[in-house]
């Protein structure tokens, strides 16, 4: 009866093996394919390692150029496009363990349409086709030529 037993238990074994094996292969593989034209765009779902621009970093945002979100703000409601991100030179010292992003970078929104924007910085909630809100701290706006910006720092 031990050797049962023992036959059992390697039997037992093998198959949690081998179901670990297709359970390691089946998480590795692709869980669907992108939509027969390829992708719908930069921020589309397909093409998303990230979940959140909360999260996003430099790469992800820089994809995102041309991409428009509605902002409400105390004059109105405004359309913003992503127009530029650009990197932050880095420094000589390492970076804090604590932040979320590799590297620091700014955002320039540009005004597309609604009202002039308030004068002064704030907190405004920023809402995208496919992202979750996203709650960001825009400074002044400053004119650009003939298109009004706004800006914010993400570190």
């Amino acid at each position: 009866m031990l050797r049962d037993s023992a036959f059992l238990s390697r039997r037992v074994l093998l198959a949690g093996l081998g179901a670990g094996a297709v359970g390691v292969a089946a998480s590795a593989a692709p869980i669907g394919r992108a939509p027969a034209g390829g992708s719908t765009g930069p921020a589309s779902w397909w093409d998303r390692t990230f979940q959140s621009l909360h999260s996003g970093g430099l790469a992800e945002w820089t994809g995102l150029v041309g991409e428009t979100f509605t902002v409400d703000t105390p004059n109105g409601s405004h359309l913003l496009r992503v127009a530029a991100v650009s990197a932050f030179p880095k420094s000589p010292g390492s970076r804090p363990a604590g932040l979320g992003r590799s590297q620091a970078f700014t955002v320039a929104f540009e005004l597309v349409a609604g009202p002039p924007l308030p004068a002064s910085d704030a907190l405004y909630q920023l809402v995208h086709r496919t992202f979750p809100p996203l709650p960001l701290y825009l400074g002044a706006p400053v004119k650009f030529g003939q298109k009004t910006r706004v800006i914010a720092l993400l570190n």
